[in-house]
């Protein structure tokens, strides 16, 4: 007898054969019998482990015995062949199938639809499939049906002269028009019985149409005539039935909806259901380059850009109707495991959900599986590793079931049976000899989903005043409020609750919604408590009231603390001790979407890193417009990461000034490639990687801070191979201009930069761009003092690696040139004097320009580095602190008063640091907010704010005396 692949792997199904089912056994045989392989077939059927697979079929599946009665011989080619073999060829030969009509097609569907069911089914029952194969093959046979009806529609419509094909052979290359799936189908992850859910589209202006009405007329008649093939029952039964109400507006919008109005429609009343229905949702028949592009244009409305928690409301809103057309309690008699409490449906809105909130930023999460989905997100700690794998499980368990339900009748039913013989073949159907084992195994999935889901996003509960009663209703202050404010720390309780009265007005745009108002109610005591962790309630009360006045909107915002109110101690913190950095919030609240991210307080992701973050963001850029408000916020976010850890002490100064300076660096050679290309585009002349930047300045030190500006000095190679072409500076210089316009430029995002290019050969009066010969020559004939000076911080990013080289060689060279200390001395002095005339030097606190600052320790480094760099080229550094280390580790400077310098370095600098970020310009002891006062004072290591001041004093006496003796 011939190998029986599949029976060798099928799962243990009793060796006796219940009599009940003689009679369908015998069926069957006088059918194989009659086959022209009966004999052999009829040797297949006796092995037991065959017989059983088929008694127990013929016990619990009516649909699945009539389904083998009538394709005997597929059912033993599957017990011989095993089912992917099967599968596989079964569909090869449903895509290579030439129809001659409509009902010669409709029979073919039928057919190829109910052996594919047998097949899945058998092959799920054997237990040679797991859940998402079933699925998957499921959905495979629902997509090659649609591709084959609607190609055989287009092909009618053509040889009838309606239509204009690209290609007649394949009707559906640049047809404009598609068919989205949505739902599970979109998925992958069809169940046994199911719908399908359809939208179809189209572009006017690809569509050749030659008819005699409108393409609006001719596609949605189309339409209705796919789903009439797909779905209307005849004597061969039917293939899919077909749902196309996940259109925009279904009760006044045709079958087949054109691009322009339905991206219109998403732009402007698009609701969150639907951002969460188009997570799945992809091309699968028709125009597929079509297809994926409108999902491109509207992936902004799917993938928010910021967190939307406001969006968890609409989604527990639908799943609250659900409930309400059910049972509040599980009770497993008439349970619906699919939309019932603890059921599929619970799963599938958890993982949504957290798309939704979380698919703008993380792009990994824009897939549509929901297992994958879950792994995915244990995988970024999203969520906890164990949780995933459990609601993988509960998926998975409740798929298994309702897959069974459906395969007794081919019913699309999701209901445990209220009958108790029924429950019981169900648990035996499922695979357990006890109806309690079963039970208990579906309760208890269906409790933690349950659980899970409704603690998920449900959020902490607002903190009570321990002290006592908070109410803020009314028109007057109540009594009791007033008493508990004051307990809590606050002395001016009246204005307090004064103003959260004003907020229950709607005094701002960001209460004037009633939801809103509601989400501000919640969160007021846990926000009191908060703010009384500042040394000055009262005041940190007054600015967060400021900072609820200047925000754009509420909602978005007031729902991301409800989820997570511990933003609202970070809030307290920023309001409390860095004005400047809450004041950036207010007009851009969504950078606290950043402190969500898991990686947020960790260490600082290295410049790789960034960059390989930053390329993913871009990947989903539509435009160049896009790409450049992408780098934006990129930016925004990573530096208020930067700021926020350095407000809390968890990185320090210098970190936080060198993942400044990577950041940047980023961000700029991001923004150079892709207005390249842009540029490149439209300026065929000019040639890739021929324009390189030099950054000098805070940027090359790698020492940025807060609101730096950035030095750049453009450099291009326009040599040619031919020589006989003049060269064409202008085109570098106009290339030049137009990355500075993309970095400088005011977008919603804001500004990325400002930039300086003052640095460049002869200043404002030069070319923008210079020719790398002309660079060399510059510095080595004309070049000043001070621009020597600045090269010695000097970096090279952009351009092909051979001008990089070479612009550092042409830097290297003339800073190792031997020259006067005498004459350099004078050259610093003199211009030192110069900048003191400028900006003054009369407060310890311009810690720039005061006489032993940061201006005189960098002129001392690049002092330093000027006259010694010829004997020794090692001493050569971007950094003013490694200058001096390298100085006294090569013996140019004595251990002691290089020791000292580099203190003096690293305490001005974390002040600078500190005070930038903060937005302070000229910093005023007398002022300053407590808060900021204390945050100082810890910045910079400091007890408290008097001996800040002490050690400022000391630090710049270092950095004066070593000017005074070294340079004069």
């Amino acid at each position: 007898m011939q190998k029986l692949k599949f029976a060798e792997i099928t799962r243990s199904f009793p060796d006796e054969i219940p009599q009940a089912t003689q009679s369908f056994s015998d069926s069957l045989h006088s059918k194989i019998n009659r086959l022209e392989k009966g004999k052999d077939f009829a040797r297949i059927l006796r092995h037991k482990k065959i017989a059983s697979l088929i008694a127990f079929i013929s016990q619990h599946s009516p649909f699945l015995s009539r389904l083998i009665l009538q394709y005997p011989e597929f059912f033993c080619e599957i017990c011989i062949h095993g089912g992917d073999y099967c599968f596989e060829r079964l569909k090869k030969h449903y895509l290579i199938m030439k129809p001659a009509s409509s009902i010669e097609l409709m029979r073919e569907m039928r057919i190829a639809k109910s052996k594919a069911s047998l097949l899945i089914a058998v092959c799920d029952i054997a237990g040679l499939w797991e859940v998402e194969k079933v699925t998957l093959s499921m959905s495979e046979i629902a997509e090659i049906s649609v591709q084959r009806t609607l190609a055989f529609l287009l092909t009618k419509a053509a040889e009838k002269g309606e239509i204009k094909l690209c290609n007649p052979y394949h009707p559906e290359i640049h047809c404009g028009v598609f068919v989205l799936a949505m739902g599970k189908l979109g998925a992958g992850e069809l169940n046994y019985s199911s719908d399908i859910d359809l939208i179809v589209f189209f572009e006017k202006e690809k569509i050749a149409y030659t008819g005699s009405t409108n393409v609006q007329h001719f596609l949605s008649k189309m339409t209705q005539e796919m789903v009439r093939m797909l779905q209307e029952r005849t004597a061969d039964g039917y293939v899919f039935r077909v749902d196309l109400r996940l259109r925009p507006d279904p009760a006044s919008t045709p079958a087949a909806m054109s691009i322009a109005g339905a991206i219109t429609y998403y732009e402007t009343v698009g609701q969150n259901w639907e951002r969460a229905a188009f997570i799945k949702a992809r091309p699968i028949a028709g125009d597929m380059e079509c297809g994926y592009q409108f999902l491109k244009q509207i992936s902004p409305f799917i993938w928010r850009k910021n967190l939307d928690f406001a969006a968890i409301a609409d989604i527990q809103s639908i799943k609250r109707q659900m409930d309400d057309r059910g049972s509040r309690v599980i009770q497993l008699a008439g349970h619906n495991i699919k939309t019932g409490m603890g059921g599929i449906r619970e799963i599938e809105f958890y993982a949504q959900i957290n798309q939704l909130i979380w698919g703008g930023r993380v792009i990994n999460l824009r897939e549509s599986p929901t297992c994958k989905t879950l792994a995915t997100l244990a995988s970024i700690d999203m969520i906890e590793r164990e949780l995933a794998e459990k609601l993988i499980a509960s998926y998975r368990f409740l798929r298994h079931v309702e897959h069974r339900l459906q395969m007794i009748e081919d019913q699309q039913t999701h209901s445990i049976p209220t009958d108790p013989l029924l429950l019981e073949k169900l648990s035996i159907f499922v695979g357990y000899e006890k109806l309690v084992d079963f039970e208990q195994a579906l309760v208890t999935h269906l409790n933690f989903v349950h659980d899970n889901f409704q603690n998920a996003f449900r959020g902490r509960s607002s903190l009570t005043a321990d002290e006592g009663k908070l109410s803020f209703t009314g028109v007057e202050n109540d009594p009791q409020t007033l008493e508990t404010l004051k307990k809590m720390g606050y002395h001016n309780p009246a204005s307090v609750s004064e103003t959260i009265q004003s907020w229950h007005r709607g005094i701002y745009r960001s209460t004037r919604t009633k939801r809103a108002r509601e989400l501000i109610t919640e969160l007021t005591p846990t926000l009191l408590k908060s703010l009384t962790e500042n040394p000055d309630p009262d005041q940190a009360f007054m600015r967060f009231d400021e900072f609820l006045s200047k925000l754009p909107s509420g909602i978005q915002l007031f729902s991301l603390f409800h989820i997570n109110p511990e933003l609202l101690s970070l809030i307290s913190t920023i309001i409390g001790s860095a004005p400047a950095v809450a004041e950036s919030l207010s007009k851009n609240p969504n950078l606290l979407d950043s402190v969500l991210s898991t990686n947020f307080y960790y260490e600082f992701a290295g410049k790789d890193a960034l960059f390989n973050e930053l390329s993913n963001w871009l990947l989903v850029a539509r435009d160049f417009e896009d790409e450049i408000n992408i780098i934006r916020r990129f930016k925004n976010e990573k530096q208020f990461q930067a700021g926020v850890q350095l407000i809390k002490h968890n990185s320090s100064a210098q970190a936080t000034s060198h993942y400044l300076s990577d950041i940047a660096d980023c961000c700029l050679e991001a923004m150079l490639h892709r207005v390249e290309i842009d540029f490149l585009a439209k300026h065929p002349d000019a040639k890739a990687g021929q324009l390189a930047i030099v950054v000098v300045g805070r940027l090359g030190a790698r020492e940025f801070t807060f609101g730096s500006d950035i030095d750049i000095v453009f450099i291009y190679d326009d040599r040619l191979d031919n020589a006989l072409l003049p060269p064409n500076h202008s085109i570098y210089n106009k290339l030049s201009q137009r990355f500075i316009s993309s970095v400088t430029s005011l977008t919603n995002e804001g500004r990325l930069y400002e930039i300086d290019t003052r640095m460049r050969p002869l200043g404002n009066n030069g070319a923008l761009a210079i020719n790398i010969n002309a660079f060399a020559k510059y510095l080595e004939e004309s070049a000043w003092t001070f621009e020597l000076m600045a090269y010695t911080k000097a970096r090279v990013m952009g351009g092909n690696k051979g001008i990089r080289k070479q612009i550092r060689s042409i830097i290297h060279e003339n800073i190792t040139r031997p020259r006067s200390s005498e004459l350099l001395a004078q050259d610093i002095v003199s211009l030192r004097q110069k900048i003191t005339a400028e900006y003054g030097s009369d407060t310890i606190w311009k810690l720039k320009y005061v006489h032993g600052g940061l201006l005189d320790l960098d002129f001392l480094a690049q002092y330093w580095v000027l006259c010694f760099a010829s004997k020794n080229q090692n001493i050569i550094t971007a950094s003013t602190a490694q200058v001096f280390k390298h100085l006294v580790k090569y013996k140019f400077l004595d251990e002691i008063e290089g020791n000292k310098l580099i203190e003096a370095h690293h305490f001005l600098t974390s002040l600078f640091a500190i005070l930038r970020l903060c937005g302070i310009g000229l910093f005023d002891p007398k002022t300053a907010p407590n808060g900021l006062k204390q945050l100082i004072a810890r910045s910079v290591g400091q007890e408290d704010f008097p001996q800040v001041e002490m050690k400022l004093q000391q630090m710049i006496a270092v950095g004066n005396a070593s000017f005074k003796k070294v340079i004069g």
